[in-house]
């Protein structure tokens, strides 16, 4: 059963997911996999997706929330009683200072450049708004949402719910992938 205040996580490497295809939807299929297996995890059917007017996808009848990321390795999943946004990038991406400019106040150093990225495409991903936000205007330092911060040497992740009161809870399900 999935608790109320818990926002249950997934990160997987992407050579974990068995999927037989090769079309160009792929990241998502991975995506949705991971997502169906976290479902399967609390013994839940994966209801119908919908994608919202912004594109943020949601369960169509249903109270759990979801978001989903993905990067060159990496597919990472949330799931809640509550809004959640997710995303994921590895360590050695490359935020340009063309796009820092544009969306991060021009942040120099590369490893503060990344996480500012991925903690304000999580924030946005949980408001619905993608890009349609201005992403120089999200002030990571006034936002009252709840934050979970991931760092291996391999990734980085951020989590943002709109439930304060939640907990974050990793979900290893790597044994449940086939």
């Amino acid at each position: 059963m999935i608790e109320n205040n818990v926002i249950y996580y997934s990160i997987v490497h992407k050579k974990k997911i068995k999927i037989n295809e090769t079309s160009n939807k792929l990241e998502t299929n991975q995506s949705r996999y991971l997502l169906k297996k976290m479902l399967e995890y609390f013994d839940l059917d994966m209801p119908e997706i919908s994608l919202s007017k912004n594109g943020k996808p949601f369960f169509k009848n249903s109270k759990i929330f979801f978001n989903y990321s993905h990067s060159k390795n990496y597919v990472s999943c949330a799931i809640s009683l509550s809004e959640v946004g997710i995303d994921i990038e590895e360590i050695n991406s490359n935020i340009s200072d063309k796009v820092a400019k544009k969306y991060l106040d021009d942040e120099k150093n590369p490893s503060k450049r990344l996480e500012m990225w991925v903690k304000k495409e999580s924030y946005s991903k949980l408001k619905g708004l993608g890009f349609q936000i201005d992403f120089k205007n999200i002030d990571l330092n006034n936002i009252k949402e709840k934050n979970c911060f991931i760092k291996s040497n391999d990734y980085i992740c951020s989590i943002f719910s709109n439930n304060k009161d939640c907990i974050f809870k990793e979900l290893n399900i790597n044994d449940k992938l086939w």
